[in-house]
């Protein structure tokens, strides 16, 4: 090394043209900083020694100190500075020994491999590198060697996104990548049973049904709806995955015992009602005590009602269904004994007794049938026939002539100046009740015929068919009841309004529009296509999605309804009538 410094030092201080004086402090300034740079190269002290060496260039810029620093920069590491210096100075000089050996240092830097050190999250990346027609390959985090030139480094692994970056590197660089790869979305559908569930996933609240991209993990659902058990559960869902979850919930019945605990109540409420009309007198001239029967009627059903709920009447869980049709075997069995015992005696008191007999006969029945009772729907339906059956029973018996009259008694009778002790006021005391148990007694009989012919025909309905399917809704039977009794009220009032006398029409509000047979034929008869036409209408009412037709079947079925009518005087009035409804 002495002697290629001894060598260089010869060639550079060859003697040339004499330098101007202004100069010369400038030379012997840079000379000096050369002098040091060349004691600190050779004492191994190579970073002083670029310093001083690019002072001699800044000072006076020649090519002997381009070289020295390339040769500092070539030790010290700084391989692309280096390679640029011994190419400047290749540039200047082009021969030479120093030449050549610049050209050897370039060609040693050129063979230096740059390197990718790359360090990724998740490990075990597969890592490909292209580029100046090379393809390397490996997994990383690691370390990579190429050659200097422009690359395409790609970061990939199954169910993670891949990462691709385009980078140029040079020699002997070492060129830090990171690359974090995220997992591919997974697919996640949850539909409950029923629909109507409040969904939770992962803690928060969610649409129902809920479909949507999750990152992939362990994910809580959990799901609660009225008359179901909660349930809850956990899934792991791996990247890419599409998956579909049913989520059933198990139906918990809803108890019914509010309403066996109405139910006792009510009955308390009618038993004491009419256990102080028992008590009455059937003098005309008497009275019934409104305080007393309200006293009493109060005290029943609060008494009977608070019994029922603290005594085996009543259990503390019974299934809707179930509680529905005990108290329809109750109210029925009620009502069988009561218009069988009226029927028979025309006495109250013996009505009272036989109620209260059929009201113990059908709680035992219905409890001893509880295996046979069918969804809450049917026993809805059964109890809606049964009822309609008997208010309808109770309207034949006028429909049909069988109602009694009162025109028989001699008008003398109901003369007010007739004293209480005359014979007169006996017979028609007499004859007064003679056609109230006339009353009492047919209509008993209509009753107890119409609650056994619609209690037939609810037991049909609710056992025949077939039974895989769940039947009306209770709310369907409700309409349909409803639609009846909008028939049977529409019907009765277009017979009203409809009437002469002497050939002039009698006004709805008048007092001669009496109600009377024909009256009760038109109820029946309206009744009849109000049940039919509400039937027919809710058809597609329990369907979970109805589809409505293009044209609807039933749109131009007439409805009861009220239509302004002008009167004689020019006003309107509303009148009952028909209208239609639908598309046209």
């Amino acid at each position: 090394m002495r002697l290629f410094l001894a060598s260089l030092l010869a060639l550079l201080l060859l003697p040339g043209p004499p330098p101007r004086a202004e100069e010369t402090g400038v030379l012997e300034r840079a000379h000096r900083h050369y002098e040091a740079g060349v004691g600190l190269f050779e004492a191994g002290n190579k970073e002083q020694a670029l310093v001083e060496f690019q002072l001699a260039n800044e000072i006076a810029p020649k090519r002997e100190n381009v070289f020295m620093i390339a040769q500092c920069e070539y030790h010290l590491g700084q391989l692309v500075n280096a390679r640029a210096h011994y190419q400047t100075f290749l540039a200047e000089q082009a021969t030479g020994e120093l030449a050549d050996l610049a050209r050897l240092r370039i060609e040693a830097i050129n063979r230096r491999p740059g390197v990718f050190a790359i360090n990724t999250v998740p490990d075990a990346v597969d890592v490909r590198i292209e580029g100046e027609g090379n393809v390397i390959t490996g997994q990383a985090p690691n370390e990579f060697r190429v050659p200097r030139g422009h690359y395409r480094v790609t970061a990939s692994k199954p169910n993670f996104a891949s990462e691709t970056r385009e980078l140029a590197i040079e020699v002997a660089e070492t060129k830090p990548l990171f690359f974090k790869l995220e997992p591919i979305p997974a697919h996640l559908t949850v539909r409950t049973t029923p629909p109507s569930a409040a969904l939770f996933v992962h803690g928060n609240r969610t649409q129902n049904p809920y479909e949507q991209d999750v990152p992939p993990g362990i994910y809580e659902i959990y799901a609660e709806a009225s008359y179901y058990q909660p349930k809850r559960e956990t899934i792991t869902l791996a990247p890419g995955e599409n998956r579909v979850v049913e989520f059933p919930l198990t139906y918990v019945q809803r108890s019914g015992r509010p309403e066996l605990i109405g139910f006792w109540t009510g009955m308390g409420a009618v038993g004491g009602g009419l256990a102080v009309l028992t008590q009455g007198s059937p003098d005309l001239k008497k009275s019934l005590s409104v305080s007393l029967f309200s006293a009493v009627t109060l005290a029943g059903g609060l008494g009977l009602g608070v019994l029922s709920s603290t005594t085996p009447l009543v259990p503390s869980y019974i299934r809707d269904n179930l509680a529905l049709f005990r108290i329809g075997a109750m109210w029925v069995g009620d009502v069988e004994g009561a218009t069988l015992a009226m029927g028979l005696s025309q006495s109250w008191g013996t009505t009272w007794l036989g109620g209260a007999a059929g009201l113990t006969t059908g709680a035992f029945a219905g409890w001893w049938l509880d295996d046979k009772s069918p969804n809450y729907g049917r026993v809805a339906l059964m109890q809606s026939s049964a009822l309609l059956g008997t208010v309808a029973g109770a309207i034949a018996v006028s429909a049909i002539g069988r109602y009694p009259t009162f025109n028989e008694v001699d008008p003398q009778l109901v003369d007010s100046q007739i004293s209480d002790n005359d014979p007169r006021e006996k017979a028609y005391i007499d004859h007064y009740n003679h056609y109230r148990n006339q009353i009492k007694q047919r209509l008993a009989w209509g009753m107890l015929a119409g609650l056994n012919v619609g209690l037939g025909a609810g037991l049909a309905m609710a056992y025949l068919p077939d039974q895989r399917n769940y039947g009306p809704s209770w709310q369907r039977v409700i309409m349909v009841d409803l639609a009846g009794i909008a028939g049977a009220v529409f019907a009765s009032a277009i017979e009203v309004c409809s009437r002469t006398s002497q050939g002039e029409s009698i006004h709805c509000a008048d007092a001669n529009a009496t109600l009377g047979q024909r009256t009760a034929r038109f109820a029946l008869i309206g009744a009849g296509l109000g049940v039919f036409t509400g039937w027919l209408l809710t058809m597609n009412f329990d369907r979970e999605s109805p589809q409505r037709p293009e044209l609807p079947m039933l749109s131009f079925i007439p409805l009861p309804g009220a239509v302004p009518v002008e009167s004689t005087a020019g006003t309107f009035e509303l009148l009952p009538g028909l209208m239609s409804q639908g598309r046209f």
